[in-house]
């Protein structure tokens, strides 16, 4: 099925494993150089970052230290599918943890990037081509409504090393536009982070209103 559909490409029969395709670890990661600490909701920019092509410089990763990584494979996720993405047991067993929670929704298309850290106490040396986590392929009862190609999708045609693009999302921007700034700044973080959590109290004020006009008001 991944072969018929082009799910995934490069495919290759020795990377299945009964229910989950072997991923493999490309050559190029990136390294964050920045010492500003991160905050949530601000952007990240490519220039706190360095590529490092792991095939050119030998590169090991020091206990607690991570990197960006990304597979090889490029993914084309059906509008019925999910992309599940799990560590394999043998690489978390030396001590290098892969995004566990990463996840692809119906209508993906792109390449996929990962964290990985060291808990372990000794380097890990990187080598590009192995195979670093595996993908499950999960059906959905009926297309999504809104695929991933059909959403305002940040991260859709991707072949480099992502890096997050969570100041992006419109809540944030919505508040970026309100309070007439480009980026969130330790005297706007808190502001931010009250923005949001009011426009959960409204959506869940709205639900009870919606609910009430349904099916009466219980009192």
């Amino acid at each position: 099925m991944a072969e018929e559909h082009n799910i995934v490409t490069p495919f290759r029969y020795e990377n299945c494993e009964g229910a989950t395709i072997n991923l493999t670890l490309d050559s190029k990661i990136k390294k964050c150089i920045s010492k500003t600490p991160i905050t949530l909701g601000n952007e990240e920019k490519e220039s706190d970052y360095e590529v490092i092509d792991i095939n050119e410089t030998s590169f090991s990763l020091k206990p607690k230290e991570s990197v960006i990584v990304k597979a090889v494979e490029y993914f084309n996720i059906p509008s019925n599918m999910v992309g599940l993405i799990f560590e394999r047991y043998s690489i978390k067993l030396t001590g290098l943890s892969v995004s566990p929670a990463s996840y692809m929704n119906p209508g993906y298309q792109g390449t996929l990037s990962f964290i990985v850290v060291n808990n372990s106490s000794r380097k890990i040396r990187l080598i590009a081509g192995v195979s670093f986590c595996q993908l499950a392929l999960s059906p959905l009862d009926y297309p999504a409504d809104t695929p991933y190609n059909k959403q305002d999708a940040r991260y859709l045609g991707a072949r480099d090393v992502s890096i997050s693009k969570l100041h992006l999302d419109r809540e944030i921007q919505g508040f970026l536009v309100s309070r007439g700034v480009s980026s969130v700044s330790d005297e706007t973080a808190g502001e931010l982070g009250k923005h949001l959590m009011k426009m959960i109290d409204n959506s869940a004020d709205r639900i009870v209103e919606e609910l009430k006009k349904k099916f009466g008001d219980p009192k």
